[in-house]
């Protein structure tokens, strides 16, 4: 399903992109097109103007400069008296192919521009050869006493054209990396875009397997309480009662933890600041389990720094949580007599409360794991009110405070889990 959302985005993007670069590129194209044809057109009409006031001030023609004229202005020249060519020794016998060219230049300057020896003047145009060579076409005529002389310039657009079709192929063929490129673009981007929700997904897969398998257990031992009450006497089904109210208890357990993780993924958890002084908070939180410990035969310890720290604006309750389950977790591994200690330590712009066991500690390979949900060490396996969801609960409640949660060995062994929060 992503893969095909994946292939729909790039194809659509690069299209739309796509297109937007090709017409953005096609008109450019033209107007350079067009001023260079336009550029090109200004300079043969300005040869020719140089050339026709050459010839009228001149009185002698001279084959050299006509040559040079023609090389330097990529034009074929043709002068005539009347009807007759001069230099036609000279010229005619390279150029005998552009004499029905040249009559027909003549021809379209005194049928379109009523160009004569009466009027005088020149005109320029572009012009179709009769062999399909296209030019730009020149007429001028150059008085000289009673007669005039008849200058004709053709400007063959060959290679003009020849430069236009380069520029074309050069376009084309940048287009076409570019659109290639484009698409790699638009399929790394998208990929990119699509791989939180790829993410998001799979964690929601195996968030809802996991779960399912989670409240299968429960679920398995109520029905089969219930089963077994039908035909038990009546002092047995207090021993079942009592089963069922424990494992109806760890359904309600279970299923609260995943509507908060449920609350934490769709950002609709609700998080109220408020000022909070550390050191009261975790010294809170230490008389709270300090009984508890007892109980279990173990060491609850605690450590203030002397310096007065500064506020943080903390989710009080929500702080008090996080630290509810690092202890809970302590002291469901840490075996009797063991020792726990909970200590606040002041760093740069923050509060670092830690709390350490003597338990077994979290092998190297399970301290990047043992946030993920429903992942659990191989005692918690065997504990019935663990379900590997506490310490994710804590990392997000950590996340919404914009601080940071993570696992070290101990001095001596065991596990140190570190909180750190800002403060202000």
């Amino acid at each position: 399903m992503i893969n095909h959302l994946r292939w729909k985005l790039t194809a659509f993007n690069t299209f739309i992109t796509g297109a937007i670069l090709v017409g953005l590129t096609l008109l450019c194209l033209f107007v350079s097109e067009k001023d260079t044809r336009n550029q090109a057109f200004q300079n043969f009409t300005g040869t020719l103007g140089t050339a026709s006031a050459y010839l009228g001030s001149q009185n002698r023609i001279s084959v050299t400069w006509l040559r040079q004229m023609e090389s330097t202005g990529r034009v074929c020249i043709s002068i005539r008296d009347g009807d007759t060519p001069l230099f036609s020794m000279g010229l005619s016998a390279e150029r005998q192919w552009l004499e029905a060219d040249y009559q027909l230049a003549r021809e379209r300057a005194q049928t379109d521009y009523r160009l004569s020896t009466r009027t005088g003047g020149s005109c320029t145009f572009p012009m179709e050869g009769r062999d399909g060579q296209n030019y730009f076409a020149g007429v001028a005529l150059i008085s000289k006493g009673d007669r005039a002389l008849e200058l004709i310039f053709l400007y063959p657009l060959a290679e003009l054209e020849q430069g236009i079709f380069r520029q074309r192929m050069v376009v084309g063929i940048g287009l076409g990396v570019g659109l290639a490129l484009l698409w790699v673009f638009s399929w790394c981007f998208t990929g990119k875009m699509l791989r939180p929700i790829q993410e998001s997904q799979q964690r929601q897969t195996r968030f809802t397997a996991a779960a399912s398998h989670e409240l299968r257990t429960p679920l398995a031992a109520i029905l089969s309480a219930a089963s077994a009450m039908e035909g038990a006497d009546p002092t047995q089904q207090a021993r079942f009662l009592d089963m069922l109210r424990r494992e109806g208890q760890r359904m309600t357990r279970l299923i609260g933890d995943m509507l908060t993780l449920t609350s934490a993924d769709n950002q609709s958890w609700d998080i109220h600041p408020e000022p909070v002084e550390p050191d009261m908070l975790v010294l809170d939180v230490y008389e709270t389990y300090l009984p508890l410990a007892q109980e279990k035969g173990l060491k609850l310890s605690l450590s203030l720094p002397e310096e007065l720290g500064q506020k943080g604006s903390w989710d009080r309750e929500r702080i008090v949580q996080v630290l509810s389950i690092l202890l809970d977790n302590a002291m469901s591994y840490t075996p009797a007599p063991g020792d726990i200690r909970l200590e606040l330590l002041w760093g740069r712009g923050c509060a670092r409360i830690r709390v350490s066991d003597t338990g077994p500690g979290v092998p190297d390979q399970e301290k990047t794991r043992i946030f993920q949900r429903f992942h659990r060490g191989e005692k918690a396996r065997s504990d019935r009110g663990h379900f590997g969801l506490g310490l994710s609960i804590a990392w997000e409640i950590v996340k919404c405070h914009r601080g940071k949660l993570w696992v070290e060995n101990a001095p001596g062994g065991g596990a140190a889990f570190v909180l750190e929060l800002p403060v202000s």
